[in-house]
C-alpha cells in the first residue's frame, strides 16, 4: 500500500532516515491550498517541498554538500547526469542488475551486490574524497555513490570525508526513473536553496500567505543526522521559539516531529502544544522500515504534524 502511495508523488532520489515520501498522503491534506512562499526549513530529500504546491520555494538544509547537490542537479541536463553515473559504473565494473539479477553477481536477497561491489564501491569513495573541486563531476562522484552507498544515504565524518559502507543494490531502472522524474519536477519549480542555520533564517520576507514547514532531527529518537548529539534540548526550545514568533506574526507553520518513540515522551514538545493550543494531527510512520539502528520490541512512534492554522 505504501509503495502505491509514493508513486502519487515526486519521490527525492535521496534517502533521509525519517523521511516524508511514505506519509506524504497523510500530510499533503492539511497543507493551505494559497501558499505565496513554501520554506522547507530542514529540506533534506525535499519530498514535502516538492509536493507541496506554492508560488514559490525555498529549500534550506545546513548540509551544503546536499544543498550543492541538489543546485547541480537544478543546472545540469539530465541526460549529462545519467551519462554522468553510467560512465563511472562502466570504468569501475559495478554491477548492473538491470541486466542481471543479484545471483548472477553473487548476491542474493540480503546482500545483494554488496559483495561484488565493495571494493569498486572503496575506490569511487577516494576518488570522490580527494577530489579537490566542486564541479560538475564532483556531484556525479556524489550521487553515484549515494546510489551504491549504505541505504542510499549521504552522511560524512567529522574530517568532510564521505563514510558510509557499500551498499546492496545499484543503478537500477527504479532508482533512474525516480532520479528523471525528479530531476524534470525539480526544474519546473520556481525555487531557490539555502544552506541557513534555523535560527538565522531570513523570515522577512513571508506574508500571512506563507508557510513554514518544519522537519528537525528529532529529540527523542536516534539517526545518521542526530548519532553525535546533534540536536539536544536547546535546539528543540531555540526552534519552538521561533515558530511562537512566527504565529505572533501571523505566519502559518507546519512541524513534523515525535511525541513519543520507543517509550520515550518529547515533554517539551507536549508542554509547547498544551501551552499554545496548537493543532496536532497523528500521522502514522512505520519505523522499522526507516531507522536501520531500531532494535527496540517497545511501541512505536507518535508521529505527529503540528501547525497553527
Amino acid at each position: 500500500m505504501q509503495r502505491k502511495q509514493i508513486k502519487k508523488y515526486i519521490a527525492s532520489p535521496l534517502n533521509y532516515i525519517g523521511g516524508k515520501a511514505r506519509i506524504l498522503d497523510q500530510m499533503l491534506p492539511f497543507m493551505p491550498t494559497d501558499i505565496d512562499i513554501f520554506v522547507d526549513l530542514f529540506c533534506g530529500g525535499c519530498n514535502v517541498g516538492m509536493n507541496t504546491p506554492a508560488e514559490y520555494t525555498i529549500y534550506n538544509d545546513t548540509s551544503k554538500p546536499l544543498i550543492g547537490l541538489l543546485k547541480a542537479f537544478r543546472r545540469m541536463k539530465t541526460d549529462n547526469i545519467i551519462n554522468g553515473i553510467n560512465a563511472l559504473i562502466d570504468e569501475l565494473g559495478f554491477s548492473r542488475t538491470r541486466d542481471y539479477n543479484f545471483a548472477y553477481y553473487g548476491g542474493g536477497a540480503n546482500l545483494g551486490v554488496s559483495v561484488y561491489n565493495r571494493e569498486k564501491y572503496l575506490e569511487l569513495r577516494k576518488r570522490f574524497n580527494n577530489w579537490q573541486k566542486k564541479d560538475n563531476q564532483y556531484y556525479i562522484l556524489l550521487y553515484t555513490l549515494i546510489v551504491f552507498g549504505f541505504n542510499n544515504q549521504l552522511r560524512f565524518n567529522d574530517k568532510g570525508e564521505y563514510n558510509l559502507p557499500v551498499g546492496k543494490r545499484d543503478f537500477n531502472t527504479t532508482i533512474e526513473a525516480k532520479l528523471v522524474r525528479f530531476l524534470d519536477a525539480l526544474r519546473a519549480q520556481d525555487c531557490e536553496f539555502q544552506t541557513k542555520d534555523f535560527r538565522k533564517f531570513d523570515f522577512s520576507k513571508l506574508t500571512n500567505r506563507s508557510l513554514v514547514y518544519c522537519d528537525p532531527p528529532y529529540l527523542i529518537t536516534t539517526a545518521t543526522y542526530n548519532e553525535k548529539g546533534g540536536w539536544q534540548e536547546k535546539d528543540e526550545v531555540q526552534l519552538l521559539e521561533i515558530l511562537d514568533s512566527l504565529n505572533r506574526q501571523g505566519i502559518r507553520f507546519a512541524l513534523s516531529n515525535v511525541l513519543i518513540h520507543e517509550g520515550k515522551h518529547n515533554l517539551i514538545l507536549h508542554d509547547w502544544i498544551d501551552k499554545n493550543n496548537y493543532n496536532v494531527h497523528d500521522m502514522f510512520m512505520d519505523y522499522h522500515y526507516s531507522n536501520y539502528q531500531k532494535k527496540s520490541t517497545k511501541p512505536e512512534s507518535k508521529e505527529v504534524l503540528i501547525t497553527n492554522y
